[in-house]
């Protein structure tokens, strides 16, 4: 009898054990990228302090930080948009979000609204198969991260069709169990629940800048879809759950490049807004919310700063219509404060250097540095429109225009303690000019040769090197408060403004 005992125990041990091993490898081998995304929007809304949730596609994502929102308004948000989502997944998004929390406002992004086909891995007939792979994949961010669940399993035979593919979702190590040559430190680090998570509450941050060449589509208010799609249809699914709900429900049509179908969606929408009696922002047919020149990382996507202004006309809108709380200064959301801090001390990092002097010039305009520029009289740069623009829009002036018209060299200083903004075209000089380093001069003296110098230390010229004569665009920051010198950085144009490390 005894050794019976001992053999069941043994036995529920072992397979205990056996279990736990099993446990351990599914959580080594899953793709962690789901997990990092969600992982604070499940903390966040077990403490009750999501008051609003974003829903679209990459769009989304790229386009509206939550960070942002907080710092300028206290407003409590997640971003729950998805790569490639379409309006079908974004509604069942929403659905197993709510099994976790009520927001007091839902927004939801219109894009692709044009897309009238049932499932994710069938699409249209003639779509390629690397697309249909792609979507298959994409759908994993916002899966992988909800425990199996009836709700779950309703919302993948809802977007997925064929049972094989069906079953990565609902047991996702069929997808990752032969991912060891893949494995990283942050793939174990799950086990001890110190892994790393998305620390903008959902968004990702494009910073990097394309420059967009494609003529903007001309925006027509009469283009409609052609038919009634599968996606319009999700979209009314989630005016109404929103509103059966009593959640409060926002349209909107984020900016970018827009080709047709996109202007079709976007009106299109607001025929749906109109029927449903719902608020509805139409950024594509708005002036003045981005520049496609300094907000596009690229056709498609908003970069970092088109998504701070983006966020910023959102927030104005919510602070105004949505009666939410202003959750800042309340100890219960330091947290947020901390993420802020953090999101804010790696925008300060990218404005002091960057892969890409075009991108680093367009990171300043956040303010979280001072800066100097200068610019050679026979420099490539100064004849691409695309540079000028930048610095034009960094200014907020139109004088690098007139270095760039008749070939002169051009200097500029941007002091953020003071505001003040300096510039000089061809010999002109500057003097005393007030910044946090001090009062700093600025003279050119012939072609390769300048001087700026502290008005206290005319021996000290900062914008001369021996070793960089070839060089003809230098750019230097400097601490907002003490002046501290951050970088100094030469660049030659004609080598697409590549920063040397």
């Amino acid at each position: 009898m005894k050794r019976k005992v001992s053999l069941v125990i043994k036995t529920a041990v072992f397979l205990v054990m056996l279990a736990a091993v099993l446990l351990a490898v599914m959580v080594v081998t899953e793709r962690k990228t789901s997990y990092m995304k969600n992982k604070s929007f499940f903390e966040e809304a077990k403490k009750d302090h999501l008051d609003v949730l974003f829903i679209g596609s990459s769009h989304v994502i790229n386009g509206i930080n939550p960070i942002d929102l907080y710092e300028d308004y206290g407003i409590t948000s997640y971003n729950l948009g998805g790569h490639g989502s379409l309006l079908k997944e974004s509604y069942w998004q929403l659905i197993r979000a709510l099994d976790y929390c009520k927001p007091k406002y839902v927004v939801v992004d219109c894009f692709m609204m044009d897309r009238n086909y049932e499932y994710v891995d069938e699409m249209y007939e003639e779509t390629p198969e690397e697309f249909r792979q792609a979507a298959i994949s994409q759908l994993h961010l916002n899966m992988d991260a909800y425990p199996l669940s009836k709700l779950k399993i309703a919302a993948v035979k809802d977007l997925v069709h064929d049972p094989k593919i069906q079953y990565q979702y609902l047991f996702d190590f069929i997808v990752y169990h032969n991912r060891w040559s893949e494995l990283e430190q942050k793939d174990f680090q799950k086990l001890s629940g110190d892994g790393e998570y998305n620390m903008l509450m959902g968004a990702e941050m494009k910073h990097e800048l394309e420059w967009n060449t494609n003529d903007m589509t001309e925006y027509n208010p009469e283009e409609r879809l052609p038919e009634h799609t599968v996606c319009e249809e999700y979209l009314m699914k989630i005016i109404d759950e929103c509103q059966r709900d009593g959640i409060g429900i926002v349209l909107t049509y984020l900016p970018f490049s827009a080709e047709v179908q996109d202007i079709q969606s976007a009106n299109s929408a607001a025929d749906i807004a109109a029927t449903y009696g719902v608020p509805y922002i139409n950024m594509l047919n708005m002036d003045g919310i981005i520049d496609p020149m300094t907000d596009l990382a690229d056709p498609g996507h908003l970069s970092s700063t088109g998504a701070k202004k983006v966020t910023d006309y959102i927030g104005g809108w919510l602070s105004e219509n949505a009666n939410l709380i202003d959750h800042r200064g309340d100890e219960a959301y330091s947290n947020w404060d901390k993420l802020g801090k953090s999101y804010n001390k790696e925008v300060r990092s990218l404005s002091i250097r960057q892969r890409l002097l075009t991108t680093q010039l367009n990171m300043l305009t956040l303010g979280k540095t001072s800066a100097i520029v200068y610019v050679n009289e026979d420099s490539p740069a100064l004849q691409d429109p695309w540079f000028v623009h930048l610095i034009s829009n960094l200014t907020g002036t139109e004088k690098v225009y007139e270095a760039s018209r008749n070939h002169q060299q051009y200097f500029m200083l941007i002091d953020r303690a003071t505001g003040n903004v300096y510039e000089a075209a061809d010999y002109e000089q500057l003097e005393n000019m007030s910044t946090a380093m001090g009062e700093m001069t600025y003279i050119p003296v012939e072609k390769r040769f300048r001087l700026l110098y502290l008005t206290s230390d005319e021996d000290t010229n900062f914008l001369y090197d021996d070793e960089h004569l070839k060089d003809d665009v230098q750019i230097m920051t400097y601490d907002n408060e003490n002046g501290e010198i951050l970088s100094h950085i030469y660049c030659e144009s004609s080598h697409s403004y590549e920063i040397d490390e």
